[in-house]
């Protein structure tokens, strides 16, 4: 799954064999015509994926911006779509229907990727958090994730997506979607930035053939401050407040304002934003930032932000 090309036009090529664009834009808290906007924009300067999902509650939004496209000179093929299943209690039964739905929001007739959002199966969460009360749930839907991927499965026999993967699952419980999945999914997405790297997951993923597709590349802050239980470690910059954050515990931030990220965009001639997401291309080893975000690593996944 080596990278290939240039920025926006770079891509990775999944287990299946297509090709995904290494930079792709994500819908998740865009609303109304300020989302149609977004990915009409993206569209018109060089993106071709657009990462969807139906908990959103936006993809009639970004349906509309891409029969605008379309209509124009971009062509179906021309474009990657994603978009994800979201489990609930009752729609094991139903899987076929929500990717229909999905389809029809987005005026398409196939998704290029669609995800399991959560490995849990719940009525309560929200697009970015598991569910708060998924314990005993969680455990009942191992038993019948089986079902569930079968399901999966046969949107690609129906021809309905073209491949089928998963988001914020662990090593383990792939590992145990690995002991009966007939088709192996082509992705995980899951969160990865600088301060969150998930090494020994992406590494099991690699192993396993599986691409790993990071999203929220710059971390998802709450309004509020919150303990540390990362082990991320290091200080806080001086002058600056520790922000918490979601799933990834806590990071050191606000994390484009500090020095030492502005110190390696400064010395590559790139932005703070561009050299922390170059740290989800290029994954290196170390313990230290600057070398986390070295620019001579090794690519590993692309980008949803």
């Amino acid at each position: 799954m080596k990278g290939k090309g240039g920025t926006l036009g770079s891509y990775f090529v999944l287990n299946t064999g297509a090709k995904i664009p290494a930079i792709g834009l994500g819908t998740w808290q865009s609303d109304g015509d300020l989302c149609v906007e977004a990915v009409k924009t993206a569209l018109s300067v060089g993106y071709r994926h657009i990462d969807c999902a139906h908990l959103y509650g936006n993809e009639i939004e970004v349906g509309e911006a891409l029969t605008k496209a379309f209509n124009g000179s971009l062509k179906r093929e021309d474009v990657f779509l994603t978009s994800k299943l979201y489990c609930t209690m009752n729609s094991l039964n139903k899987i076929d229907n929500y990717v229909k739905v999905s389809l029809k929001n987005l005026g398409v007739s196939y998704l290029d990727l669609y995800l399991m959002h959560w490995p849990e199966s719940s009525a309560f969460g929200d697009a970015t958090d598991p569910p708060s009360k998924s314990g005993s749930e969680y455990r009942q839907f191992l038993n019948r994730l089986k079902k569930a991927w079968k399901a999966m499965e046969g949107l690609v026999e129906l021809g309905l997506v073209r491949a089928i993967g998963v988001s914020n699952f662990s090593s383990q419980q792939i590992k145990e979607l690995l002991k009966f999945a007939k088709i192996v999914p082509a992705v995980n997405q899951v969160e990865l930035h600088p301060f969150w790297r998930q090494d020994e997951l992406v590494k099991f993923c690699q192993l396993k053939g599986i691409h790993v597709s990071a999203h929220t590349p710059l971390g998802v802050p709450t309004s509020s401050p919150g303990q540390t239980d990362s082990g991320s470690g290091g200080e806080d910059e001086p002058g600056t407040p520790r922000i918490s954050f979601r799933r990834s515990r806590s990071v050191h931030g606000p994390m484009l304002k500090l020095s030492v990220v502005a110190e390696i965009a400064d010395r590559h001639k790139k932005t703070p934003e561009q050299c922390t997401w170059e740290f989800d291309f290029l994954h290196s080893n170390g313990n230290r930032v600057a070398k986390l975000m070295d620019l001579h690593g090794r690519s590993c996944c692309n980008v949803i932000g």
